[in-house]
């Protein structure tokens, strides 16, 4: 098995991950498999957040994992992998002194600015994960954002310089097949320290909003289902689940 060696593009796709669905229920592609596209127009992350990406600048696409050595309740495993993959691929051409983050769950910082953002959504029957869909946009060479997000920020903004897609795809699958191998080869607990160290502002006194109400705590790590561990000022321990918690920037 080779991560990147089926790829398979297209012009124009409202959603990578959606794509690769459809291709997988018809064809049941090898896993590792690729669907990538020149320009997304309907890019999703998670929960009801979008993406936005210039046709042709950026990377849009979507790794098919069928990752049948985990649990249902193991999955998060495969968020970690992913995650920790894209972060090391952004590591390899920032080379720069910003600290490169993984802000719980899943989105890659750059210091306060997010690169890149990733969705993993996964069949389950049972208690397998039957396929799993890896989708990462990773902002490569845009340099002016339109959409209403924050803190945008590329390769280019933080470089000066232009980068092949193609190169940092392929650089993206063999990071991306070290740690899915990691995972198959030692357990769901085996990416459990690099993610929980890579994770934004660990051990940072920080300001929260949790259900409209304004928490101080420290992240100091997250549990076996993904949820974030905080140690609230008041010296409570607490988990939170997506979309319980986020940060006051």
């Amino acid at each position: 098995m080779h991560f990147g060696k089926n790829i398979i593009r297209f012009e124009r796709l409202d959603s990578t991950n959606k794509k690769a669905r459809e291709l997988q229920k018809d064809k049941d592609l090898p896993e590792g498999s690729i669907v990538i596209c020149h320009e997304q127009y309907a890019g999703r992350g998670y929960g009801t957040n979008e993406w936005e990406s210039a046709a042709g600048m950026n990377i849009t696409a979507t790794w098919i994992l069928k990752p049948f050595f985990l649990k249902a309740d193991e999955q998060f495993a495969i968020t970690k992998a992913v995650s920790l993959a894209v972060s090391e691929t952004v590591k390899y051409f920032y080379k720069g002194e910003l600290p490169v983050t993984i802000k719980w769950p899943n989105d890659i910082y750059v210091k306060n600015q997010k690169i890149a953002g990733i969705l993993v959504e996964n069949n389950i029957m049972g208690n397998d994960i039957r396929d799993c869909f890896a989708g990462i946009g990773l902002n490569i060479n845009q340099e002016v954002f339109y959409s209403d997000a924050p803190n945008p920020v590329s390769l280019k903004v933080l470089t000066g310089s232009n980068f092949d897609t193609n190169t940092c795809i392929n650089l993206l699958s063999e990071n991306l097949q070290k740690y899915y191998y990691q995972l198959r080869e030692s357990g769901p607990d085996a990416l459990n320290d690099k993610y929980k160290n890579s994770l934004y502002r660990l051990g940072e006194l920080s300001e929260f909003v949790s259900m409209g109400t304004n928490l101080q705590g420290t992240i100091v790590g997250t549990d076996s289902y993904g949820r974030l561990e905080v140690k609230l000022k008041t010296g409570e321990k607490k988990v939170f689940d997506f979309k319980e918690i986020s940060f006051v920037i």
